[in-house]
């Protein structure tokens, strides 16, 4: 426990320096980040061997946030060049990497640097500065109600196969725990920065956010038990690695972004 805590001493204040950031910071930060994910993702599911294919993995992740100051003319050129140099490294190694591995490469560049790219997008918005808090508010909120709703509540398993300790009453928990924050941010938002919020999209939003990140923790939990494994890095001390600690994160991000671009949360 105490060595959780003096590395979340660490790391909560670095988050925060991040975050208050302008693009560029975060962009940098969204790249390291992504190219730490997919080494850990890599080691975990036996690619960390087929060097060339995890180099176009990370080869995306360097460019794939960078894409907002790309012209959108050269995106699909992008793209052609990734598929490419997968079937590439698939013919180069055709004994060794399987259309399998390319695959999975694919959907870790998917999960990992274009979804936290999202952070980016977020960013850009109109009022970003504060809105790009929301998916960690998400996360972390949703982490804990539901730790303690469980704990105190929980006496129905919610998936025992995937996650033990998990249960039904601790997922309600999440669920509501993650609204309330919400409007509580909205509140905070009215009164310290006079916005105008709207607190049904926000409670939404709280909603959307709770469950996403709860499937996304869970879909974490069924990658790590299908190799084996009990945390996918060990880089920060009691925490395990980048994945285990923004896994619901990374899954909710591309949410926020997208309800926040369709919907908002301020009053129009």
């Amino acid at each position: 426990m105490k060595t959780r805590i003096i590395t979340a001493l660490v790391l909560v204040p670095l988050l925060v320096l991040v975050l208050l950031a302008d693009s560029p910071v975060i962009a940098a930060a969204v790249i390291v980040i992504s190219a730490v994910g997919l080494y850990e993702f890599f080691k975990a599911t036996g690619l960390s061997d087929k060097p060339f294919l995890c180099g176009v993995g990370y080869l995306a992740a360097a460019v794939v946030p960078l894409l907002g100051y790309i012209p959108k003319e050269l995106w699909l050129t992008l793209g052609f060049l990734f598929m490419f140099l997968l079937f590439s490294a698939m013919l180069i190694q055709h004994k060794k990497v399987s259309v399998t591995d390319a695959s999975m490469v694919v959907f870790a560049v998917i999960y990992i640097p274009v979804f936290l790219t999202g952070l980016l997008r977020i960013r850009e918005l109109e009022s970003g500065w504060i809105l790009i808090w929301l998916p960690f508010v998400g996360a972390f909120l949703t982490d804990t109600c539901a730790y303690f709703a469980g704990v105190f509540l929980g006496k129905h398993k919610l998936c025992p196969e995937i996650s033990p300790k998990k249960t039904i009453e601790g997922s309600l928990g999440g669920i509501l725990g993650c609204m309330a924050a919400c409007l509580l941010y909205g509140l905070l938002l009215e009164k310290v920065w006079e916005l105008d919020v709207n607190y049904v999209s926000l409670g939404i939003l709280g909603l959307l956010m709770s469950i996403v990140s709860q499937v996304g923790d869970l879909s974490a939990s069924i990658i790590k038990r299908t190799y084996g494994i009990k945390d996918y890095g060990k880089l920060f001390p009691g925490h395990g690695g980048i994945l285990d600690r923004l896994d619901s994160v990374i899954m909710i991000t591309p949410v926020v972004f997208i309800f926040l671009s369709a919907v908002g949360i301020f009053v129009k």
